[in-house]
Order: structure tokens, then C-alpha cells, then sequence
């Protein structure tokens, strides 16, 4: 049987931006249509948001990346929040 990675999974597409803000936080517009791109699961959009708060399986956090669309969202997410603690001068 193959391994399940994080971010492998198959379920149903994200279909609104209010999804995305209810499980990722206050998030502007741009990030919002970047996340919705690409068709993540909401299980995809959860996982992704819960590494990116640090409140993911340490172990996983520590031992395995992260893959697909949830690697995807999650460096979304992580480059919002980059740019939220160190605005551009």
C-alpha cells in the first residue's frame, strides 16, 4: 500500500472566499484569489492554515514536507505573513 503524504489529498474544491478567510484568517483580496486558484479541498486549505499558525503534528513539522496544494497554500500563507510582520519600507 502507498504512503499518504500531507497534501495529497482528493476532496472537494474550496468555493468561496469566505472559506478561505473563515480557516486562513483576515486575509486581503489578492491572497485570497491566489488561494482560490488553486482548487484546493477545504481539508487541503485547513491543513496548510494550521502549519502555517504553528499548530501542525509536530512530528509531521518536523520529519515530513509538505506537498501539492498544501505546500502551495501554506507558502501563500507564510509570504502574507512575512510581509504583515516586515512591510516593505
Amino acid at each position: 500500500m502507498a504512503a499518504v503524504r500531507k497534501g495529497d489529498s482528493k476532496g472537494a474544491p474550496v468555493i468561496s472566499a469566505e472559506d478561505v478567510r473563515r480557516l486562513a484568517g483576515p486575509l486581503d483580496d489578492e491572497t485570497v484569489a491566489e488561494i482560490l486558484k488553486l482548487g484546493a479541498s477545504l481539508e487541503e486549505l485547513e491543513i496548510a492554515a494550521s502549519y502555517a499558525e504553528g499548530e501542525g503534528d509536530r512530528l509531521d513539522r518536523l520529519g515530513h514536507t509538505l506537498t501539492g496544494k498544501v505546500a502551495e497554500i501554506y507558502e501563500i500563507l507564510s509570504a502574507d505573513q512575512e510581509e504583515a510582520e516586515y512591510p516593505p519600507r
